[in-house]
């Protein structure tokens, strides 16, 4: 299905991502051995805004969280500052309600591809201008240069306003406690800042990312999308796979999404195949209608069809697609560059978290990769739907109609987390 042509080599998933700072080549001893930070590129920090007088910690440091949670009102605290064990009951929609509860779910282990922690919007009069300044800066230790722009601009593609007008943030934990984190959450966002180099989840627990500049069915290609560079290195992958290997890889069942209904998701494959603007908007109409939108939690049976499962399947899998350690070393290769890929708009501090949980569960030797038949867009043969899973290791893409992106990374199986498709 995949043309051997379009992607033969590391070079060429490299020349899809001009701006990607991976080297030409990466070995695998040179990866695991290696900083990752040397591997993607300088991790110093690009200037801070109204931060450049102060000297800042360039990454791993709760310095900018500190100044930001000591900048709360009381009124402001008591709304967006919560205990690291906080639970609760969830009423969901894109603007959830939640109520304290102590047999309900973690709500800082809580992810979702859309969503509002907290009901104040970082761009309302509840938070000053200095505090929306920080909150970029809370993001700029997690993130490596220039990805807190590209996620602004993410969210004005998204959202179609400013950024700050449909995301926010909340605390948990205090500056002087063991764990201290901050989540900013929005339209395709949950990202985490803080505890989590003493926790068993990298990032502190599950992030979720996506990107929609060209509308909610994306042009086939992906023009403009920040994220689909991570697409171009998984196919490479396949590229160079033989027959007996793309046939397993290859998997047949209905790609998770936000429907669970099997005759609308044949439908929505049909249409991705061979998209019309009549189509368009009949399948868009149905898709809002069908939406599964059940969270994910402790306690509820697996279901495969929903994206928002993302809870680890535990050493003994069994996980979809082929499993890497059968693998030759070009196509090893290939594995750690793309999996470098995925790290690269971090800083080191989370890449080197991604990297210890990774080998606590038998590194990437212990994942399989797997690359769906449905939902291809526009029938060109290049995968717009993959995951890699593992033990305690999720790094799932769903490139149609438009992208989103679910990590989760653990040392442990039984690390905690709830989700939601938004």
């Amino acid at each position: 299905m995949y043309q051997r042509s379009r992607v033969r080599n590391l070079d060429a998933a490299l020349d899809m991502n001009p701006q990607s700072k991976l080297p030409a080549t990466l070995t695998r001893r040179s990866f695991l051995t290696t900083s990752t930070a040397v591997a993607l590129g300088s991790a110093t920090a690009a200037p801070l805004g109204r931060a450049q007088t102060k000297d800042r910690p360039e990454s791993g440091s709760h310095e900018v969280m500190r100044e930001l949670y000591h900048s709360f009102s009381t009124e402001q605290r008591k709304a967006v500052c919560f205990d690291w064990g906080y639970r609760v009951d969830i009423e969901y929609n894109r603007n959830p309600l939640h109520f304290a509860d102590p047999n309900g779910v973690l709500l800082r282990s809580h992810m979702a591809n859309a969503w509002k922690i907290t009901p104040q919007l970082l761009a309302s009069d509840f938070y000053s201008g200095q505090q929306r300044a920080l909150v970029l800066e809370v993001m700029k230790t997690v993130l490596a240069p220039g990805w807190t722009e590209k996620l602004k601009q993410q969210a004005e593609d998204d959202y179609g306003g400013a950024w700050g007008e449909d995301q926010a943030i909340a605390f948990f934990g205090k500056p002087d406690e063991e764990h201290f984190q901050c989540l900013v959450t929005g339209f395709h966002l949950t990202l985490r800042a803080g505890s989590g180099h003493n926790t068993s989840s990298a990032f502190g627990g599950g992030i979720a990312h996506g990107h929609q500049p060209s509308g909610f069915f994306e042009q086939t290609g992906h023009p403009d999308n920040i994220w689909w560079y991570q697409s171009k290195l998984a196919n490479a992958v396949y590229g160079l796979l033989d027959e007996k290997q793309r046939s397993q890889a290859r998997v047949k069942d209905q790609v998770p999404c936000g429907v669970t209904d099997s005759a609308v998701m044949a439908d929505l494959d049909r249409q991705l195949r061979n998209p019309t603007p009549k189509e368009i908007a009949r399948v868009d109409a149905l898709l809002r209608k069908t939406l599964d939108r059940t969270t994910v939690r402790p306690g509820i049976e697996r279901d495969d069809r929903r994206e928002a499962e993302i809870r680890f399947r535990g050493p003994k899998g069994p996980f979809p697609g082929l499993p890497i350690a059968g693998m030759g070393r070009e196509q090893r290769e290939a594995v750690d560059q793309m999996l470098a890929g995925f790290l690269e708009p971090y800083r080191e501090e989370y890449r080197s978290q991604v990297m210890r949980c990774l080998q606590k569960q038998g590194g990437i030797e212990a994942c399989s990769i797997a690359f769906y038949e449905q939902f291809d867009m526009g029938a060109d043969g290049e995968w717009d739907v993959w995951r890699v899973e593992g033990p305690a290791f999720v790094w799932f893409f769903r490139g149609a109609p438009h992208v989103h992106l679910w990590i989760h990374v653990a040392d442990d199986p039984a690390a905690p987390v709830s989700s939601y498709f938004g």
